[in-house]
């Protein structure tokens, strides 16, 4: 048991369980859930500053690091190297890898219009009961399944799956109803100019900002703990110690946020990257699969979607994992505020709507089925080597810039005036209605435990199994039979 679960890939549910605690984790520390996107700014500030002299994107974000980024990614790639198979292999077309582009460019600008991202309003917005992150979800669901459409106009349909393993595409490549277009016995990434360039991108996105990070200061630390004497350091210590210069320290750096929190920070992002690698996890598929229900088989064929994508919609496994995600995080989140440990994490500003929640979920939603995958999946993809993740950095970093170019005529408009001034669900609730925050917080638990019954039970149904299977057979194995 314990082999196959380091070796082969997960059912949604434990995946979102990683999630969830990856959340719980982040939370105990901060009283806050994950936020990554403004993280994934400041490091590409780093590149600016010290690559190019330019300040784009660092005029508004000060270069950093995020260090639950870089645990994402590392944790993906622990998948990579547990189940012996990086993903690179997966060869995608040219308007696949463009929609990808354009998926990063839309992502990342809703992030700056929607005021994070849809891991900021789904992952950590729903469980503390947001109000705006219900208007980001509701309002980026029509414009998910839009854009899902058109990726099938285009004739890219056949790439949309929870996630790529060799061993099920040699096998299945061939069927009628599982088409697979990224299987190609004959392709070599590295022989691709494209993929050299954006691996090196990537490479150059994410090296950077770390080398900056562990500054001297940070480095010198831990040395002089164990040296409390400058003279007692030994030659190689006083090398690699020069590598760092004190005067390039960013934010982030180990000596400005401590050891302590960053191996709590990267705690947290291996939770999260390693969960999301095991199972394929992404908000962008789980909130589009109750839809899923009025549709049929023939609209997604027709289309080139695999069949068995289509039956990992209709069975509810993405939304299983999502639940657990969300459920999990939100009973602890519970607790902790009834008994006077934390407090509901704000997900939506001073005021509890904007306009900019609303505009912003489409684009997130558009972004995210483009690059097939949010924010967060694209970390754990990129850890993976997918070759859409690395074709959707450069367009988050340009994304970022019609905010950080005209972001005060921008916020005017989108942050000006608040539509409510509740934050949360049950604080509208007992002020509207009547009764305590704390009934209406409980209720809120039930109806999302509701959910989650529900996902299971349809699944059961539609499969045709059972719910040990549920619990124990990773997607391919229940959709692939």
């Amino acid at each position: 048991m314990i082999k196959k679960l380091w070796t082969r890939q997960w059912p949604f549910w434990l995946g979102g369980l990683f999630v969830g605690l990856a959340e719980i984790v982040f939370y105990y520390k901060y009283d806050m859930f994950i936020v990554v996107t403004t993280g994934f700014a400041q490091m590409y500030a780093v590149s600016e500053q010290y690559l190019f002299g330019i300040d784009w994107v660092a005029r508004l974000y000060e270069p950093g690091i995020h260090w639950v980024i870089i645990g994402a990614v590392l944790g993906a790639r622990l998948v990579a190297m547990a189940e012996g198979e990086s993903r690179a292999w997966v060869h995608y077309n040219w308007p696949m890898l463009a929609l990808s582009f354009v998926g990063g460019f839309l992502f990342s600008f809703g992030t700056r219009i929607a005021g994070g991202c849809t891991t900021h309003h789904f992952i950590g917005g729903l469980p503390s009961m947001s109000i705006a992150s219900w208007v980001v979800l509701l309002s980026g669901i029509p414009f998910a399944f839009m854009a899902f459409g058109f990726a099938m106009k285009i004739k890219t349909g056949g790439y949309f799956r929870h996630q790529e393993t060799w061993d099920i595409a040699c096998r299945y490549h061939k069927h009628p109803d599982h088409p697979h277009p990224g299987y190609d016995p004959n392709y070599r990434p590295w022989r691709s100019p494209l993929h050299i360039f954006l691996t090196l991108f990537f490479l150059v996105f994410i090296l950077l900002p770390v080398y900056f990070a562990l500054s001297a200061s940070g480095i010198e630390t831990v040395y002089f703990d164990l040296f409390p004497h400058e003279s007692e350091l030994p030659a190689y210590l006083v090398w690699i110690s020069s590598l760092f210069p004190y005067e390039s320290e960013i934010s982030g750096a180990v000596g400005d946020i401590g050891w302590e929190n960053l191996v709590w920070l990267i705690a947290s992002g291996l939770l999260l990257g390693f969960g999301i690698a095991k199972c394929g996890f992404g908000t962008e598929c789980s909130v589009m699969a109750p839809e899923s229900v009025f549709t049929k088989p023939d609209y997604f064929q027709k289309g080139g979607v695999p069949l068995s994508t289509y039956s990992m919609f209709r069975g509810m496994l993405p939304l299983q994992g999502f639940m657990v995600a969300i459920v999990v995080f939100n009973l602890f989140i519970m607790i902790r505020w009834m008994t006077g440990y934390g407090s509901v994490p704000n997900a939506a500003g001073e005021q509890g709507l904007y306009w900019g929640h609303i505009l912003g979920g489409p684009l997130l939603a558009t972004g995210a089925v483009f690059m097939i995958g949010c924010e967060v999946r694209t970390y754990a993809r990129l850890g993976l080597g997918y070759a859409t993740a690395l074709a959707a950095l450069p367009g988050f970093y340009l994304g970022y810039l019609p905010y950080t170019l005209f972001n005060e005529e921008i916020d005017a408009v989108v942050f000006g005036e608040g539509l409510t001034g509740f934050i949360t669900l049950a604080e509208w609730g007992s002020s509207v209605i009547g009764g305590s925050e704390t009934v209406w917080a409980m209720l809120y638990s039930l109806f999302l435990i509701g959910i989650l019954v529900f996902s299971f039970g349809y699944g059961q149904r539609y499969l045709k199994t059972n719910l040990a299977s549920l619990l124990t057979k990773n997607t391919d194995e229940l959709v692939f039979r």
